[in-house]
């Protein structure tokens, strides 16, 4: 059924700042013809001058030189002065006798550079302007940059807005290097058709906190590349809490560098989702209004265009879902949805979520940005029959790109795999020999692989109350039953990294574990509450690992 968007509401702020100007461009230009020196002057009479005549050295373009200007009547020339650093571009003029340097001319490509003058002497034609240039021509971008957290107190202090325009027209693709020195490291792609007033906003993510951030913008049009001179900009504080209380690292070289994305349902810091890196630096949060919801966070979700962090909280109420703009500047709550435990990124904003709002079993349901909801998949008696929690209780939902199918976990039920037009392909209760007891009759996180299914089973089978995951081939013979290393009576969940890790999140054990192919821990992680669900990502601007 088609749900009507009852209420959006949205928080914003916009300020204005002053901008700075930088450098740099590729191109090329014709070369130019050289201006004529005019005759020097009479030069006073009695010691030797104590002027300098610089050197501008040549640059690549052909400009023809300037006359030479008459040396002055008396007094000696000075001695050779400084040196100055040519432009890249242009041919510089003949300097006058004992006189100063002409100026090097500009090409199409780069800035001239001028010569320190001599002392009592005519001065040198300028040189032509033009030929083939390379980088740093000056005046092409002006950029301001600020933190988010200098619009929104509550922001992210860890979260750069870069807003830049260039003179030069054209421009077909850009993209911003940063990173922690000049060598960069990252790369925040440039959306084009976010022009406005003549103004490009590109967001830097990732960044640690209390730290100085370089970064220059790499702007394209055609076979012409612009890049500017390095910016800076500096990080503020720490987020005050500590939601890691612990970050064990057991095998480096094991370990794929990127981004956990997730929160905690219940304990200390449940209501602030947070991403950190795989160094154990929490990069980015949300900071919820007095007005917000105060229940745990079970789901924080990013995009699958990595605009926005969806958030899901535990009730088995349902509640409205909320969106939060990746810089942290924007709210906007869906007050026309029961959402409860679990959302996933389907594709640009589109997200697929749980919905609780029904009088029968839960459903999967559709939306995007703008609040527009449909339900794809109807669980009574696809999945389980009759209501209340033990008889229909969705606790998961995925999403394969590939399939284009959507995972649905019941609790005690079922694992069911159904396309996104709703219709069921498979349960793994009817493929897993001995049904739902081959992973211990309850499970939560999941997701399908190309030739496999991996879950989250919170009863396990290996005695103990402890917790497995699990994986299964599309057949349902068992793969693999993981080692555990903890226990989750609520929630739970794994993910399969290219590499061939696995993570395993022990919700309320506290506790998530990195595992290789041989089930040997690589990276040990403890929170200060219970783990909702959770989403690595190797790249805050790239795409969804789990749903490729």
């Amino acid at each position: 059924m088609i749900r009507p968007l009852r209420s959006l509401v949205t928080f914003s702020l916009v300020v204005l700042a002053g901008c700075a100007s930088s450098d740099g461009m590729n191109g090329s230009g014709a070369a130019g013809a050289g201006g004529t020196g005019s005759s020097g002057t009479t030069g006073s009479a009695g010691t030797n001058g104590s002027g300098t005549g610089g050197t501008g050295t040549a640059g690549s373009g052909s400009g023809v030189a300037g006359a030479i200007g008459a040396a002055g009547t008396t007094g000696s020339a000075g001695a050779a002065g400084t040196t100055a650093v040519a432009g890249t571009t242009g041919t510089a003029g003949t300097a006058g006798r004992g006189g100063a340097t002409g100026n090097a001319g500009a090409g199409a490509g780069g800035t001239a550079a001028a010569g320190s003058g001599g002392a009592r002497g005519g001065t040198g034609g300028a040189a032509g302007a033009g030929a083939t240039g390379g980088s740093g021509s000056s005046g092409l971008f002006t950029i301001m940059v600020q933190l988010a957290s200098a619009v929104k107190s509550t922001a992210p202090t860890t979260v750069g807005i870069v807003t830049w325009s260039i003179s030069a027209s054209g421009i077909t693709s850009a993209h911003i290097d940063f990173g922690l020195d000049t060598t960069y490291g990252m790369t925040a792609p440039v959306d084009l058709t976010s022009l406005t007033a003549m103004n490009y906003r590109t967001v830097l993510l990732g960044m640690k906190p209390a730290k100085t951030y370089h970064f220059r913008i790499v702007a394209s049009a055609g076979t012409t590349t612009y890049t500017s001179d390095d910016q800076t900009v500096a990080t503020g504080a720490k987020l005050s809490s500590a939601p890691i209380t612990s970050f064990s690292v057991k095998n480096a070289a094991a370990v794929t560098k990127g981004f956990f994305i997730t929160s905690f349902w219940q304990g200390t810091g449940s209501r602030v989702p947070i991403i950190f890196d795989s160094d154990g630096d929490v990069v980015w949060w949300y900071t919820a209004a007095s007005s917000e919801s105060t229940d745990g966070v079970s789901r924080a979700r990013l995009s699958a265009d990595s605009q926005s962090v969806w958030l899901v909280n535990e009730s088995l109420a349902g509640m409205p879902l909320r969106r939060v703009t990746i810089d942290g500047l924007t709210t906007q709550t869906y007050s026309n949805t029961k959402a409860s435990h679990d959302i996933t990124a389907v594709t640009g904003d589109t997200m697929a979520y749980l919905d609780y709002g029904e009088s029968d079993c839960n459903s999967i349901f559709e939306i995007n940005n703008a609040g527009t909801v449909k339900e794809v998949f109807e669980s009574t008696n696809v999945t389980s029959t009759g209501t209340g929690m033990n008889n229909c209780h969705g606790n998961a939902v995925r999403y394969s790109k590939k399939e284009d199918f959507y995972t649905y976990s019941d609790w005690q039920k079922d694992l069911a795999v159904v396309s996104r037009a709703g219709a069921l392909q498979w349960k793994l209760s009817q493929k897993a020999s001995g049904g739902t007891a081959a992973w211990g009759g309850v499970q939560h996180g999941h997701q399908l692989l190309d030739s496999s299914i991996i879950l989250f089973g919170n009863n396990g089978t290996a005695g103990g109350n402890k917790s497995q995951a699990f994986e299964f081939g599309l057949d349902g013979k068992l793969i693999k039953a993981f080692k555990s290393g903890g226990g989750a009576t609520n929630f739970g969940d794994v993910q399969r990294l290219a590499n061939g890790n696995t993570i395993i999140t022990y919700s309320t054990s506290s506790l998530i574990q990195v595992v290789d192919a041989s089930d040997t821990v690589v990276l040990e992680i403890k929170g200060s509450g219970s783990f909702g669900y959770l989403e690595f990502r190797e790249s805050l601007y790239g795409p969804a690992l789990d749903i490729q």
